[in-house]
């Protein structure tokens, strides 16, 4: 075979496994979701002992309650931000395709997500523009754009995503926690949170000297195609206004189980951004 001919084929060989692992790396960020608002809180000190006068006894300090309401604080407090920016190298696996991609992201709160996805040989296979009301999907290795409501996320996912929780999956922060119908429970060196609704159940463990989240293990109700999903949060580094986990590992059980590697090789907030998505007229337009 000619070099040419070599090339040709190898690029049109890359741009497939682009295009799955597109396809792949985008669904499966959907299904899986969650993760960490890793503020530091004040050590809570166990020694329980009480000062006590002729006429008054003081009740003994409970430090699980403490902990507990630390941590729902923390839950319910939203991250001071503007901007974020983080680059990504994203391995994935599964029965029907597996590969390499560096992942950019950029996003400003509330306003707007933009996603590249570009392959080992530098081509860019696609980016994504989301708001609070759309998503467009520009695939440059098939020269479309896909235009869709954001509720197409919920048809995707079979879970009640919208907007905000894309923010907090992107930024490694719980979702679905509602403070009156989750559970939390103390143990030796965790605090365990878990929220149940009608569609999944997430157990979160959050490591307990510091509440950074260490797991999210998600059960999903009536899907039987994703039953579950396992998040392992590692490697937290300081970014300014919070701790970031770096390295996070998915694995999805179901009929087609896979598992994604996120590690960030860049990351800050609050720095000015650019949303470039500019769209040939050469392009066919997709609706979903």
């Amino acid at each position: 075979m000619k070099p040419n001919a070599e090339k040709a084929d190898l690029v049109t060989q890359e741009n497939n496994d682009m295009q799955k692992f597109f396809i792949a790396i985008i669904f499966l960020g959907l299904i899986t979701s969650g993760c960490h608002t890793a503020k530091q809180t004040q050590r809570v000190v166990k020694d329980s002992s009480v000062a006590t006068s002729p006429t008054v006894t003081l009740k003994p300090v409970d430090s699980t309650a403490i902990l507990k309401q630390q941590l729902s604080d923390i839950l319910a407090t939203p991250l001071n931000y503007t901007t974020f920016y983080g680059r990504a190298k994203a391995n994935f696996n599964s029965p029907q395709a597996s590969g390499n991609a560096t992942v950019y992201i950029k996003m400003k709160k509330d306003s707007v997500i933009w996603i590249s996805v570009t392959g080992p040989l530098n081509i860019e296979g696609a980016r994504l523009l989301i708001t609070p009301d759309s998503i467009k999907i520009l695939n440059k290795l098939e020269n479309t754009l896909q235009l869709s409501s954001i509720d197409q996320l919920q048809k995707i996912t079979k879970l009640p995503l919208k907007f905000k929780d894309l923010q907090n999956v992107i930024l490694g922060n719980p979702i679905f926690i509602n403070g009156d119908s989750s559970t939390f429970e103390v143990q030796k060196d965790s605090v365990i949170v878990t929220a149940t609704s009608n569609l999944l159940t997430a157990v979160y463990s959050f490591i307990k000297n510091n509440f950074q989240l260490a797991k999210s293990d998600f059960k999903t109700e009536n899907n039987p195609s994703v039953t579950g999903a396992v998040i392992d949060y590692n490697n937290y580094q300081p970014a300014g206004i919070m701790n970031f986990s770096t390295d996070r590992n998915i694995a999805v059980t179901g009929t087609l189980p896979s598992t994604l590697q996120l590690s960030f090789k860049e990351y800050n907030f609050n720095q000015p951004q650019s949303f470039v998505f500019t769209v040939s007229k050469n392009y066919r337009i997709k609706y979903e």
